[in-house]
């Protein structure tokens, strides 16, 4: 049953007509802020991007065919609008825009919970926003439709049941438009505001019973005969703000765009991490983070009739035949779920994607592991099975490891075993990464699972259940792709479309129909990256390829399939270049800035650290230059103060020594925004203004009275204890330590 999918295809295999599979992305575009969903239509051929700063924006798709004439692909980055209006360029079609960019809102205030169209035409689409509000938008116009601001918001009336909506939502196309979203659980500030709000009308009830005991009468009274007794009050909501259960699911109506939903389906006790919708047998398939499965029926929009549904029966008689226990079995739960006509495929917590049947009663068919321990395996078996080293496989697995500390995995969602209480982990002021999620999908025949990994994006054959190509591979290096849409092309047009592509010329669609052969197809595969503000766009052909004459794509034509549509800042404009680079260039260590992060790995553990390339970039480019050249490794904390900070990156070991990779020292870079107002501030040494080398400290409590004077240019994001612990180890009177404590490597990523 298990399979770690990274076999190679068979011959058997479908052939991948609608699926690009190119090793390099043809061409990106670019938000102010990371980007977190992606969604297309397939009906009316468009794309739409949201990001955390709430903006949604519109692509038209353009042809990826070449046309003659194109502008010369060798200048230098041009705006979206410029690069559209050129259509294509190159004799062969590699430097196609592929999208046209054609409207922008700012829909919300603050970051995007969930963008979806409808399904199965994708004639509407929807946002939800941590504002609380829904908007609708007609694709066929790129204009809004509609607007739902949620009664949790601007609603005093204690009867009706406040909700939060949660990063889950299906959009449907019936006899109406429909909308199903999640629920999420508060954050913790939310879940103590409610306590607080909840202790203090319990008082208030007991104040108020306290008053009506003490008014001066002649004791209890007898009942009448002729008088009715009175019913006891039935008690409000046990949370006192009669907020439903984070598990609910709200069903809301895209034409009466009431802030009331009309249903409230309560088929998971706990908050719902992920949530499908089969268009064909009009199936819904949730889970939570109890790991609990659930394939239902949508029940009527009327709320008198509760059990009534205009659907079909359910795939399964009982839910005991089926393996939808599995997730509980193995004590994980799902974080995204794929739906095909006859399977859906799950994304669990553990990193294992689950195959199950809809044809045969909702059974498991196959386990895809993409753990890291299975890929440490192979690499350990045979270094070039998967076609990068060990340096470069250590580069991508330190970044899992981050990816897993992150929200990603969790569904942004924590519980606590003991209580049951659901907390989300994410709020509206979380860094743009926590607000990404992963998402896989099938092909439109049903027959291949697209799945982003730490290789690309692998193309399994789940009747085969191997890999039959990798997407982006090429690219794997400088992207972790995590969220995939497929824009299905030619394979799903008719005639007539194909003879105005070609030009009006039957005679050349008869001629390839009589070869065998089909047009070339320009179907789409858009992919958002781990903690970008750009989204990639894969096509047929490999823009960096050269047919086969094995010389290094030049640098204008790496450039060329960044567009630069946003202003961007440093790392955006250096990141376009990192597949040119060699290491002689006299310009690589202008890429050295693209970094964001650095482990220090020690002999106590790892420490991790965000870095700021963008606000200190020298002292950045210092930093990591001494990291890549191995010239803090083995060097030791030579000055460990407690409840103050500890110090290194002296090779001498002493205190004295140390110098910037440029020979000497060099200048601060103090930033107004950037002081040491926190513990865990990563900050460089010095013996006075502008005499910065190369020896750094970390704090461990709030040390105000440095600002100003020293370059704030990381925090430690992870590892605090292994800080904590360093700063307990027993130092002599000079503060140095007197068991020696090292760093081992510093890994940059």
């Amino acid at each position: 049953m298990n399979s770690t999918s990274s076999k190679n295809g068979s011959n058997s295999a479908p052939p991948l007509q609608d699926i690009p599979t190119s090793e390099h992305y043809q061409v990106s575009y670019m938000h102010r802020s990371t980007v977190t969903h992606c969604c297309t239509s397939l009906r009316h051929g468009y794309v739409l991007t949201g990001s955390t700063d709430g903006i949604v924006k519109f692509w038209k798709r353009v042809s990826t065919t070449a046309t003659p004439g194109g502008s010369n692909s060798g200048s230098a980055a041009p705006t979206a609008s410029s690069a559209a209006a050129a259509g294509s360029s190159g004799a062969d079609g590699t430097n196609s825009r592929c999208l046209e960019f054609v409207k922008s809102y700012s829909s919300h205030v603050g970051p995007l919970l969930a963008l979806c169209t409808s399904q199965p035409n994708g004639d509407s689409a929807v946002s939800i926003g941590w504002d609380g509000i829904i908007k609708f938008y007609d694709v066929a116009t790129f204009d809004v439709s509609g607007m739902i601001r949620t009664i949790s918001n601007n609603n005093n009336n204690n009867k009706c049941k406040k909700f939060r909506l949660g990063r889950h939502a299906v959009l449907m196309e019936r006899e109406d438009v429909y909308l199903l979203v999640s629920t999420r659980a508060p954050t913790r500030e939310e879940w103590k505001e409610e306590q607080y709000e909840k202790e203090r009308l319990k008082q208030l009830k007991l104040q108020q019973q306290n008053d009506d005991s003490s008014d001066d009468d002649d004791g209890p009274r007898p009942a009448s005969a002729d008088e009715p007794k009175k019913k006891p009050k039935k008690e409000d909501d046990t949370n006192g703000n009669n907020w439903v259960s984070p598990g609910s699911i709200l069903l809301f109506s895209g034409t009466n765009l009431s802030a009331e939903p009309l249903r409230i389906i309560t088929y998971h006790a706990s908050p719902v991490t992920a949530l499908a919708y089969n268009s064909k047998k009009q199936w819904v398939i949730s889970s939570d983070i109890s790991g609990v499965l659930e394939v239902w029926n949508v029940p009527s929009s009327s709320p008198d009739d509760s059990n009534s549904s205009d659907n079909g029966p359910l795939p399964f008689q009982s839910k005991f035949d089926t393996d939808l226990y599995a997730l509980m079995k193995k004590k994980t739960y799902a974080i995204d779920i794929a739906v095909s006509d006859k399977h859906f495929a799950v994304y669990c917590s553990d990193r294992k994607i689950r195959l199950f049947s809809l044809t045969n009663g909702c059974k498991l068919v196959c386990i895809y592991d993409e753990r890291l321990k299975v890929y440490d395996k192979m690499l350990s078996q045979n270094s070039s099975a998967m076609g990068i080293d060990a340096i470069e496989y250590g580069k991508r697995a330190a970044l899992e490891r981050e990816m897993e500390d992150s929200y990603l995995l969790s569904g942004g969602v924590s519980s606590n075993a003991v209580t049951k209480q659901s907390i989300s982990t994410v709020n509206s002021t979380s860094e743009g990464s926590n607000h990404q999620h992963f998402h896989l999908t099938f092909d439109n025949t049903g027959k291949f699972l697209l799945l982003p990994t730490i290789v690309g994006v692998k193309i399994i054959n789940i009747q085969t259940h191997r890999v039959t190509a990798t997407a982006g591979k090429g690219d794997a290096s400088a992207f972790r792709f995590i969220d995939i849409s497929l824009c299905p092309g030619d394979a799903k047009i008719d005639q007539q479309l194909q003879l105005a592509r070609m030009g009006g010329s039957s005679a050349a669609v008869k001629h390839g129909s009589e070869n065998g052969t089909l047009p070339p197809n320009d179907s789409l595969l858009i992919a958002l990256a781990y903690d970008k503000r750009r989204f990639m766009v894969f096509t047929h052909q490999d823009p960096l390829s050269n047919e086969g004459q094995g010389d290094e794509p030049d640098e204008q034509t790496i450039l060329a399939r960044d567009i630069l549509n946003e202003q961007p800042d440093a790392s955006d404009i250096l990141d376009a270049s990192h597949l040119g680079r060699s290491g002689n260039d006299p310009n690589s260590s202008l890429q050295l800035t693209t970094a964001t992060q650095a482990i220090l790995r020690t002999t106590h553990g790892d420490i991790r650290i965000k870095l700021f390339p963008k606000e200190t970039p020298r002292t950045i480019e210092n930093f990591i230059g001494h990291a890549q050249s191995g010239y803090y490794d083995n060097v030791i904390f030579h000055r460990i103060i407690p409840s103050f900070m500890i110090q290194t990156g002296d090779p001498l070991g002493d205190g004295t020594g140390g110098e910037s990779i440029w020979g000497g020292e060099f200048e601060d870079e103090i930033r107004r925004e950037l002081k040491h107002d926190r513990p865990f501030t990563v900050s460089m040494a010095n013996a006075g203004p502008g005499t910065n080398g190369s020896q750094f400290f970390i704090t461990t409590v709030p040390t105000p009275w440095l600002d100003g004077k020293h370059t704030v240019f990381g925090r430690v994001v992870g590892g605090m204890e292994v800080v904590s612990a360093i700063e307990s180890v027993k130092t002599d009177e000079l503060d140095r330590p007197l068991s020696e404590v090292k760093i081992l490597s510093v890994d940059v990523s």
